[in-house]
């Protein structure tokens, strides 16, 4: 057998979700995003990771499909490409939003600290107990809370795509989810000062918790990274009007805060 057809052996035994797999390890190599993208342009000429992948999935499909009827070739090759290109935008939603949500974190984290900080330095000696005393620690208290909910419902969001979607494999870039699991802890950390202090000086204490907060909130959070990632494969693949429809679908649902059911609100097949 010639190493052309080992090759076309191989790719045509990969399912969408083995071939989007492959990639990601191989970016995974380069340990984050930019280092990934700065390999992929010393090209001559650049590559684009989602032409390469777009290509081994249509290859592999008729290659797979050879001598049947040109109607259920065309179906399987559409099919495939969806499925493909989907989980490639999945995992580029996954790491973006990840990124975004890191950068305002450490921002919060910054900001609260500072007003923590001041409030126990300053405000517990001159006036411990001051109504606008109490009612900013309260306040720093349950925003720090707030925000380390905010980072355990998109750790959960994202595990819950990675299981349906990509057979469990973290599609985070392996320095991505450092930074993520550390920022997880510092907020963490923050919210136990915060909430220890509020206690010290004789704060009412908050509502208790939601024992299903984190659960609701994660899936709001999968349909955010579900939802555009299936209407940005299929406009690629030039279904404009189902990639709308789920847009539209997605913006409708998250204009009705709380309708969600706590599983997985994502359609069957990524399509």
């Amino acid at each position: 057998m010639t190493l052309k057809r080992r090759i076309d052996a191989v790719e045509t035994s990969l399912s969408p979700t083995q071939l989007v797999l492959r990639w990601l390890a191989e970016a995974h190599a380069f340990g984050d995003i930019e280092p990934y993208v700065a390999s992929l342009l010393s090209e001559d000429p650049p590559v684009a990771p989602l032409d390469r992948l777009a290509r081994e999935a249509v290859h592999g499909t008729r290659t797979a499909m050879r001598g049947k009827r040109p109607e259920l070739v065309d179906t399987a090759v559409r099919s495939a490409l969806r499925e493909t290109l989907f989980r490639f935008e999945l995992v580029m939603r996954i790491n973006v939003t990840a990124h975004e949500l890191l950068n305002r974190e450490a921002l919060l984290e910054a900001l609260f600290a500072a007003n923590l900080a001041l409030l126990l330095h300053d405000e517990r000696k001159q006036h411990p107990a001051d109504e606008d005393h109490l009612h900013r620690l309260a306040q720093c208290r349950d925003l720090t809370a707030s925000q380390v909910r905010e980072l355990l419902a998109t750790r959960e969001a994202i595990s819950r795509a990675e299981a349906r979607y990509l057979d469990g494999h973290g599609a985070l870039f392996p320095e991505v989810g450092r930074a993520f699991d550390l920022q997880v802890r510092r907020n963490q950390e923050l919210a136990d000062m915060a909430a220890e202090s509020a206690e010290l000086d004789g704060v009412q204490p908050p509502e208790p918790d939601d024992p299903d907060a984190v659960t609701l909130r994660a899936g709001e959070l999968v349909a955010d990274l579900v939802e555009p990632a299936k209407s940005e494969a299929l406009d690629k693949c030039g279904e404009g009007q189902l990639a709308f429809d789920i847009a539209a679908g997605w913006v409708r649902a998250k204009m009705t805060p709380r309708t969600l059911a706590a599983g997985d609100p994502v359609a069957d097949g990524g399509r």
